[in-house]
């Protein structure tokens, strides 16, 4: 009589019985067949596993007293149920198979290939046999324009869109090609007079692609179909997928709607209803200049216009998001609350530094009310865009700000400035600051540093910089080229994000992610650079999306310019100007 036991979690079969044969010591256990492959196209597709015995006389003989298992990469490529191992399909890759009796094991591999096909609106049914495995490269080729080659992404990200571009015919197909180790996405689209030439992979598909890639490559190829010209393929762009969750929420600024958003796991939403507006102008209810505490629990902002009053919003209220207006921590009243800029959160949120005109200044987020401090007193003029380390020991700020040959006095527009530290020697008290890039020996054209940010181990500070505070002034028809940069707090050269731009000047107001994951931090900023084709991206428009990349711990270490080709964040509305990213983990609901 044969009894099975099975464990869920690590297909497990056991066989208990004896063989008929005395044939001394069993040597050894082979499994039968041995390093199989399964094709999953769409319809689940088993094996049946048998162990075979090796004696000490040489003979061999079927065994039906071993336990079967699976090691964890091949539970994650389908089931063992008895002796019968089952491809999901949810995977690709190599995963090993055991059987073992006593001190006894016996191994093989078995691989899993999917391969699935998704035929788009208005693909005929043979679409996709009219494209070869590799289509030659011709005069129809198109070029992939996103995501970029090379970009580094987590694995919590969500899908890129594949966009492209390239010379059209009549009767166009499109083949999106997605390739992770032993998985393969095939994407049919067809084109017309509406069609955006892109296409974004499913949420199931895009799973199966990370699962698959792990902590390698997915490649992306586009194919060409006219019924002229036949099938033309063009060139491969490669994405190295990251095993990092790294979602938190994005709070940012859509500029020309003046308002608060979020972008997390669920998407694109607002991130507080707008405040209520000032007795004095009841149709201003702008909010701007936010920061958010460590927790994701606070968002302090400026409100009514630069320098006007501040507020702290409790992000765990639901009436944040869905009261109108939104209600503050603190109650707010025209001209007689605190005036801020700029600010920033201690690590537990039990103090706000703002920066007022161009001097620093302590309060309680709670109540808004001034806070005595002692040690050095905080700086009263020349001082823009205050940082609190995560570990609460140092204020990063841009100190000694100019505007040309005169101090300046508004911390949004300034064209020179230092990048310094002010130390935190207790509660409430602060020491002397020092300067750890001086404007004075860097290049020209990068002496107004901006917005500094630190890494989730309080030890590396990024930040901007170019011949201005800001990236531009809608207001001025002005553009300002500006590059990101990354320094240790003890000092040192100052080491220039170049691979995070693109090699191109146009890289603003960074912000890192809490989050420490995969050997990498990960920096959020803004640039007008173009995100995809004209049709379906922003090409041509220069309008402010954000980006992030993914800056590699150990290349930091070695002094070299750690940032990665970046990607573009999802959820983004490509018809807003955003900036002002600001990381934190969810807030907490209560």
């Amino acid at each position: 009589m044969r009894a099975f036991s099975c464990a869920a979690v690590l297909g497990v079969l056991a066989a208990c019985g004896s063989n008929s044969k005395d044939h001394g010591e069993l040597v050894a256990i082979e499994i039968e067949p041995a390093n199989a492959t399964l094709a999953y196209t769409g319809t689940p597709t088993s094996i049946e596993y048998t162990a075979l015995g090796r004696f000490a006389d040489g003979s061999t003989e079927p065994l039906d007293d071993v336990t079967f298992r699976l090691d964890l990469d091949a539970t994650k490529l389908g089931a063992l149920e008895d002796t019968t191992f089952t491809a999901s399909g949810n995977a690709a890759g190599k995963g090993g198979v055991f059987a073992e009796r006593g001190d006894l094991t016996g191994s093989t591999s078995v691989i899993v290939t999917v391969h699935t096909t998704d035929l788009g609106p208005g693909v005929p049914a043979d679409g996709a046999d009219r494209f070869p495995d590799t289509s030659p490269a011709g005069a129809m080729s198109q070029t992939i324009v996103y995501p970029l080659d090379g970009a580094v992404m987590p694995s919590s990200v969500k899908a890129p869109d594949v966009q492209w571009e390239g010379p059209t015919a009549g009767e166009d197909l499109y083949r999106v090609r997605l390739t992770a180790g032993f998985a393969t996405v095939d994407k049919i689209v067809a084109g017309g007079p509406d069609f955006t030439f892109h296409a974004l992979p499913t949420e199931a598909e895009w799973a199966l692609l990370k699962t698959s890639a792990g902590n390698g490559t997915i490649q992306i190829s586009v194919d060409h179909w006219d019924a002229t010209n036949g099938p033309h393929g063009g060139a491969p762009v490669d994405v190295k997928m990251v095993p990092a969750d790294i979602t938190g929420a994005i709070y940012y600024w859509n500029l020309e709607a003046g308002r608060m958003e979020r972008i997390d796991a669920m998407g694109r939403a607002p991130a507080i209803a707008n405040p209520p507006a000032p007795p004095s102008n009841p149709n201003n209810r702008c909010v701007a200049c936010h920061t958010v505490s460590r927790d994701g629990r606070y968002l302090s902002a400026e409100l009514w216009g630069g320098g006007a009053e501040g507020a702290v919003f409790d992000l765990a209220d639901p009436n944040v998001r869905t009261g109108d207006p939104a209600p503050t921590v603190a109650p707010l009243i025209e001209g007689s609350t605190y005036r801020a800029l700029f600010s920033t959160f201690n690590p537990d949120a039990s103090r706000l530094l703002i920066n007022n005109g161009t001097r620093l200044e302590l309060i309680d987020p709670r109540s808004g009310a001034p806070v005595l401090t002692s040690g050095t007193a905080l700086p009263i003029s020349g001082a823009a865009h205050p940082s609190w380390s995560p570990d609460g020991s140092t204020i990063a700020f841009v100190r000694n700000v100019m505007n040309g040959a005169a101090p300046a006095t508004w911390a949004v527009d300034y064209t020179r400035g230092d990048l310094g530290l002010i130390p935190v020697t207790g509660p409430d008290s602060f020491g002397d600051a020092v300067t750890i890039v001086d404007s004075a020996n860097v290049d020209p054209a990068f002496v107004a540093p901006s917005w500094p940010t630190w890494a989730p181990d309080s030890q590396w500070i990024a930040y901007g910089a170019g011949v201005n505070s800001r990236g531009r002034n809608d207001g001025i028809p002005a553009v300002y080229p500006g590059s990101l940069f990354i320094v240790n707090k003890a000092g040192g050269p100052p080491i220039r994000l170049d691979i995070a731009c693109g090699n191109v000047r146009d890289c603003h107001l960074p912000n890192f992610s809490p989050y420490d994951a995969g050997g990498y931090f990960w920096l959020v900023f803004y640039s007008t650079r173009d995100y995809g084709n004209a049709l379906a991206g922003t090409k041509g428009r220069q309008r402010r999306q954000l980006w992030v990349t993914a800056i590699d711990k150990a290349k930091l270490a070695a002094g070299e310019d750690a940032s990665s080709v970046a990607y573009w964040l999802p959820d983004q509305d490509v018809q807003a100007q955003n900036m002002s990213a600001y990381w934190a983990p969810p807030a907490p609901i209560q």
